[in-house]
Order: structure tokens, then C-alpha cells, then sequence
């Protein structure tokens, strides 16, 4: 069950279905997670209408249900049809099953996707969802099939009393974010991973983009409402949103995401983990600029680069006094290479 939830966290959403089609570099899957070219077409097989089946809980006990919706997250065309026909056998598994009471709760998850779709305007066959709505609804899984758990009743509350699902949203971000249950350290740590872990590319930033999460998380570093965990969740979401070309692009041109981090830095007694985050944030920014300047038409080269320039040195320098006054060698060691990275490009871009 450990290897199945990894694998609908971690789903590979460039990987293409057919097994001899060729993948691009960092489309490989992870050898630790189930192959998707494998597992949904078994699931479709293990679901025939001719297979007779007399468990029909496995079907989420064991996480087909998860990877199925999962899947709907992927890239490929293929893959999305395949995991959106396995949901409708998995509909068709369960309108067969004798429980009652246990299989609704599992059609109404089904109905929310199926209701939030069909929704939306111009919605195109087989549409691809955000990784954050796809991995909210897989831990929203877990959590039903754990009644004890302390985030059972919230969540059941918010999600079973809902006829359809904004897909355009992120599900449940400010409510959770702002809980005024006793139980809001645990809600907020919940919402924020699964922010976290739903961070996979452009679309997903689009989605955080329109529900202003960048915003809101940092409005609220330095509130007393959020402890040392969460800052570094929150720390860990921006680290996730400068790994895409869109969010890179957007956090540091846009909202200040350069100049906000020097503000960090320059406070008080601010804690190393919080630097080691800071520098991290800082170093994936500058190798996802650069990869985006590479693709860039020779005339349209280095203006991204110039745009940020001095917000960056400013940053660095920063970064550099705090180094050297926490005494840390490995911390100076990474601060200096970006600057040298920097100082390499700002100088061929100007001859």
C-alpha cells in the first residue's frame, strides 16, 4: 500500500502509455513507484465485466481508485483515457456490489469529478485535471478510509456535502488554511502538503496562480497562526513553484519573490533551516531561468536574466553575510557558485 500511495503521489505524468514509444529525458519512471503502462491496463482487465468479482472494497483498499484518478492528471492523451475508463468500470464495479451504504461514498467522489467536468465550459474529451486536484482527492481517499483520523470529519464534512468539484481551484486551500478548529495545526500542515506534493508543472501553478495561494502563503509568514513546520512548508511550496518555467517566470518578475526573501534573511535570530531553504529556492530560480533563456531566440536572449540581475546580487550578497556569520562552509560553498553562475552570464550577455 506504501508503494501504491507513492506511486498516486508521485504519479509520471510525461510518461505515454505505449510501452515502446520513446521518452524524453526526465520522462523515465522511478523504478520505486508502479509503472502506469502496467498497472492500468491490468486494473481495466481486472474489472471486466466477464471477471467476477466479489470484494469490491479492494477496489479502494488496494488504490486502484487513487491511481485511476491520478492518472487524470497525466500529459498523455492515452494515459488519461485509460485511467478515465478505468474510473467508469470501477462506476460499473460498484453499481453490481450488494454494500450499500460503503459504495456511496466512493460514487460520490466519482461524481464530483464526473459533475465538476461537466461543468466547466468547452471542457475537451478525456481533460486533463491539476496534480493539485488529483493528489487532494487521492489523500482525501486515505483519510475516508480512516475514520479515526483526526482530519476525518472535516474532510467528509466539506467533500460529501458538495454535488460537484471546482476543478479550476484549488480545492479547500483557504478554508483549511484559515480553520478555526481545535484541530487547524493538523488541517493546515494537510493542506499545505498536498500543495506541496501537487506542484508539478505549469498547469498546476495556473491553478494556484488563480486561487492566489503564492499570495496568501506569503502574507502569512511571521503569523502566529502558523508554526515552524508550516514556514518551512511554505518554503517547500515556493521550491516547488520556481521548478516550473511559469512560476519561476511569475514569482520573481511579478511578486517580488527575490526581494521578499531578502526580507527573511534580514530578520532577527532567523532560523539556518530557513536559509538552507532560502538558498535552495534561490539556486532552482536561477538553473530554471537559465534553462528558459537557453530555448530563447538568440535576439530575445538574456532580457529575463538582466531583469532580475540586481534583485539577485542584492539577494545573494545577503546571503553571503548571513553565511559567513552562521559559520557554515557547505552554505558559502553553494551561495558562491551561484554567484559565479551569475557573474558568467551577466558578463557574456553584455559583450
Amino acid at each position: 500500500k506504501d508503494i501504491m500511495r507513492k506511486s498516486c503521489i508521485s504519479f509520471p505524468i510525461s510518461l505515454p502509455l505505449d510501452p515502446q514509444a520513446e521518452v524524453e529525458d526526465g520522462g523515465c519512471p522511478d523504478t520505486t513507484i508502479y509503472d502506469p503502462r502496467f498497472i492500468l491496463p491490468f486494473l481495466s482487465q481486472l474489472m471486466a465485466p466477464e471477471m467476477y468479482m466479489d470484494k469490491h472494497m479492494r477496489l479502494v483498499d488496494s488504490g486502484a481508485l487513487s491511481y485511476a484518478i491520478a492518472s487524470l492528471s497525466s500529459r498523455e492523451w492515452g494515459v488519461r483515457a485509460a485511467g478515465y475508463h478505468v474510473l467508469a468500470r470501477v462506476v460499473g464495479a460498484m453499481d453490481t456490489a450488494k454494500l450499500a451504504q460503503e459504495k456511496q461514498v466512493w460514487l460520490h467522489i466519482l461524481s464530483l469529478i464526473r459533475n465538476g467536468l461537466a461543468t466547466g465550459s468547452n471542457t475537451p474529451r478525456c481533460a486533463r485535471l491539476s496534480s493539485l486536484v488529483t493528489v487532494f482527492l487521492v489523500r482525501v481517499v486515505d483519510i475516508l478510509l480512516t475514520p479515526l483520523s483526526t482530519l476525518y470529519k472535516t474532510v467528509s464534512r466539506s467533500i460529501l456535502a458538495k454535488p460537484a468539484m471546482d476543478l479550476q481551484a484549488v480545492p479547500e486551500f483557504s478554508r483549511l488554511l484559515n480553520s478555526a478548529d481545535l484541530n487547524s495545526t493538523g488541517e493546515q500542515r494537510w493542506v499545505l502538503e498536498v500543495v506541496r506534493d501537487g506542484m508539478r508543472d505549469n498547469l498546476d501553478y495556473s491553478l494556484a496562480n488563480r486561487s492566489f495561494v503564492c499570495k496568501i502563503l506569503k502574507s502569512q509568514w511571521g503569523s502566529v497562526a502558523i508554526d515552524r513546520v508550516g514556514h518551512l512548508q511554505i518554503l517547500d511550496i515556493l521550491e516547488r513553484c520556481v521548478a516550473t518555467n511559469y512560476g519561476c517566470t511569475d514569482l520573481v518578475t511579478r511578486h517580488g519573490l527575490l526581494t521578499w526573501l531578502v526580507a527573511i534573511i534580514k530578520q532577527d535570530r532567523v532560523d539556518k533551516l530557513y536559509i538552507k531553504k532560502v538558498v535552495n529556492i534561490v539556486k532552482i530560480s536561477w538553473e530554471t531561468i537559465c534553462s528558459i533563456e537557453e530555448r530563447k531566440q538568440d535576439e530575445k536572449k538574456g532580457l529575463l536574466t538582466k531583469l532580475i540581475q540586481t534583485e539577485m546580487k542584492i539577494l545573494l550578497g545577503q546571503l553571503q553575510v548571513t553565511a559567513e556569520r552562521k559559520q557554515d562552509a557547505e552554505l558559502r560553498a553553494n551561495i558562491e557558485n551561484i554567484s559565479s553562475s551569475l557573474d558568467l552570464i551577466s558578463t557574456s550577455a553584455s559583450q
